[in-house]
């Protein structure tokens, strides 16, 4: 199966649309989460990982930490898929738990369209 499917949990609408948008532009499928349940369960099925280019995670959510979803992500999943997280929590404490606990890279908000593109390109051509 080709990998061509962005994964994207993040409570703002308004940013769950534009990267949407800007995805499906380049190509790619794209799951969105508003909540940390329904991605977890999503993101544990194992059915769904072999299409996972990417998945770009908010650790601000109504119902928990994205670094929780992270971390059980990666308990079951080491190293299939990258993550790239993308947070108002963005100080170098913040950046440093979420490149420990398995991140690929880390963003904070507001940011670069521009930036964020090309880092994703780069994680994606990295697989």
């Amino acid at each position: 199966m080709a990998k061509n499917m962005i994964v994207i949990v993040d409570d703002d609408e308004d940013l769950l649309r534009l990267l949407s948008s800007l995805f499906k532009s380049q190509g790619y499928k794209v799951e969105e989460f508003k909540n940390g349940k329904d991605a977890l369960a999503y993101l544990l099925d194992e059915k769904n990982i072999p299409a996972m280019n990417l998945l770009i995670l908010d650790r601000v959510l109504p119902d928990m930490d994205g670094i929780e979803i992270l971390t059980q992500f990666r308990k079951k999943f080491p190293k299939e898929v990258p993550v790239l997280i993308l947070s108002v929590l963005s100080a170098e404490k913040d950046m440093m738990e979420g490149l420990k606990k398995g991140a690929i890279d880390y963003m904070g908000k507001p940011f670069s369209i521009p930036v964020l593109m090309q880092k994703v390109q780069k994680l994606i051509s990295n697989e």
